[in-house]
């Protein structure tokens, strides 16, 4: 639920898939937080890294099934030492992923495993310890523990291809909602996928974009209502108005011809540079369809 809420308000196109899918079409694959790998998993992801592809693993995915190693671990060129005991655990981001974060420890908000680099991985983000771990001596709980000093223990390894998050970032995220987690999960994605299928503007992150594709044309959605709270259900009831939005996509070898709101036909002005087309939709209103002809 984490990482699709995640990817979904970082208007990132994907997909949820099973061995039961073909892998062979995703430049990325996603990993969150407790997925093993047996053999035919492994296998696949292998071959992935092989084609030059990238993969992003949180917390314990990447172990074998029995959570003594990592099933792939000359790829992921981290080893598996143990859970890590910290609680809570911090974490800090070196200057090439922390674009957007406060320059202060940053909580992961869940649990996660301690690893050490080999050859040449490098580790980009590190864990910072508490003053000490939570406690509970039978009459007073902690509510909060300070971070205390950095560690030299990796929280994010970056080998190649292969992006490694110590902890379960996806598990703190819906547990805590944290920005910062999902800021520096975008810095990595960004990073490894530089070329995303959809590109927008500053869209608040209750807004969602994606994409469809029908014979000789693309139509991307674009939704604006703001669940709200309401006892045990989120209601979802008013439309939120977006002015001047910015969409771009990736053109894919594809020419585009004619670019319209649909029902309406309202033909839209739009741009093409660096292999995408930048639409400007001037209003919507809860929904907007835009479709984009060859």
């Amino acid at each position: 639920k984490s990482a699709v809420r995640m990817l979904s308000e970082l208007k990132q196109q994907f997909d949820v898939v099973t061995l039961a899918s073909d892998w062979s079409k995703y430049k990325v694959l996603i990993f969150p937080d407790d997925i093993v790998f047996d053999e035919e998993t492994a296998r696949r992801v292998e071959k992935h890294v092989n084609e030059g592809k990238a993969i992003i693993s949180t917390g314990f995915s990447g172990l074998d099934p029995e959570k003594k190693h990592f099933a792939l671990e000359q790829e992921w060129g981290i080893k598996f030492l143990g859970e890590d005991p910290f609680d809570p655990a911090y974490f800090a981001v070196g200057e090439n992923y922390n674009k957007g974060l406060p320059e202060m420890p940053l909580s992961l908000y869940s649990n996660g495993i301690e690893v050490e680099v080999s050859g040449k991985t490098k580790t980009e983000a590190y864990l910072i310890k508490p003053y000490h771990n939570r406690d509970w001596d039978g009459e007073y709980a902690f509510y909060y523990n300070p971070p205390d000093k950095v560690t030299e223990k990796p929280a994010l390894t970056i080998n190649g291809q292969v992006a490694h998050f110590s902890h379960r970032i996806f598990s703190g995220y819906y547990d805590k909602a944290s920005v910062e987690l999902r800021t520096v999960f975008s810095n990595v994605l960004n990073r490894l996928f530089p070329r995303p299928l959809i590109k927008t503007g500053k869209l608040p992150s209750f807004s969602r974009v994606f994409v469809t594709e029908q014979p000789g044309r693309r139509m991307v959605h674009l939704l604006s209502y703001l669940p709200e709270m309401r006892g045990n259900t989120q209601m979802i009831e008013e439309p939120v108005e977006l002015n001047n939005i910015t969409i771009s996509l990736r053109q894919d070898d594809k020419e585009f011809k004619n670019i319209y709101l649909a029902p309406e036909k309202e033909r839209l002005a739009y741009t093409v540079e660096d292999g995408y087309v930048h639409i400007t939709v001037p209003e919507s209103k809860g929904y907007s369809l835009l479709v984009i002809e060859e």
